[in-house]
């Protein structure tokens, strides 16, 4: 039996006549990865921005277990269990990697074994792949170290919903598929999950199930398979006929 822990009813965000965001409900089930996917400007990370607490909604609310959370600072709501990443990844560059995710734990919520904030925070940074580089500076790293260093701050902060924005976009292959392993990782230490991401096959392989948005609507829901054959998410991406065809991939989810 699946067990509700992040659910959106009607969350609607408007910016002047612009509707970002237009009447989108859903679930998201405790272990679970959920994926979020939608061409260019169809509300994603603004409906990531209302949930994490960043934009308040228009309309609508969202409920982390059963507690509203949208409409509240979003320090407010990393305190109460939900946090999120950037696609641009900002660490505070003249902090080293282990200050950087000790920010991170400050605003967090307390969690149980955790250890002192620096003892959770070193074994944070061995569970990502950068434990070796504690002391380094930001800049020192990697695109893929730097996002690993933005989903270690997220983790610092004891998060019981994780939203993760386009962290393998970008990546070489070999890295990608790293982050595809640590976001099962995440997963299964029993923080839920909802993911923007367009590498197709990252987001298709981890998710549960997947909701797709364009133009601010939710068009689609379901099993990834089934998504991926569903005529409104076909048009969504490839638009007419008389288009140039491109496939999926080549969109920002």
């Amino acid at each position: 039996m699946t067990t509700p822990i992040l659910v959106g009813e009607s969350v609607c965000k408007y910016f002047g006549g612009l509707k970002a965001v237009d009447d989108v409900s859903f679930t998201l089930n405790e272990g679970e990865i959920l994926g979020l996917i939608g061409p260019n400007g169809a509300g994603k990370t603004t409906l990531f921005s209302v949930a994490a607490g960043s934009t308040p909604a228009t309309k609508g609310r969202v409920l982390l277990e059963g507690k509203e959370v949208s409409g509240k600072v979003a320090h407010r709501s990393v305190h109460q269990g939900i946090c999120r990443t950037h696609q641009l990844v900002r660490p505070f560059a003249k902090l080293s990697v282990l200050e950087n995710v000790l920010v991170g734990h400050h605003y967090g919520r307390p969690g149980p074994g955790h250890g002192t904030p620096h003892e959770h925070a070193l074994r944070l940074l061995e569970f990502i792949g950068l434990g070796d580089r504690v002391d380094a500076l930001p800049g020192e790293l990697t695109l893929g170290g730097r996002k690993r260093l933005e989903v270690a701050r997220a983790l610092a902060t004891n998060p019981r919903v994780l939203l993760l924005d386009e962290v393998v976009a970008g990546l070489n292959p070999v890295e990608g598929q790293r982050f595809v392993d640590l976001i099962r990782k995440i997963r299964d230490r029993g923080t839920s999950i909802i993911m923007i991401e367009h590498v197709m096959h990252a987001v298709m392989g981890l998710s549960d199930r997947v909701m797709v948005l364009d133009h601010g609507r939710q068009i689609a829901e379901g099993l990834p398979e089934d998504v991926v054959r569903d005529p409104n998410v076909i048009e969504a991406y490839l638009g007419r006929d008389d288009e140039d065809p491109e496939t999926p991939e080549a969109h920002d989810a």
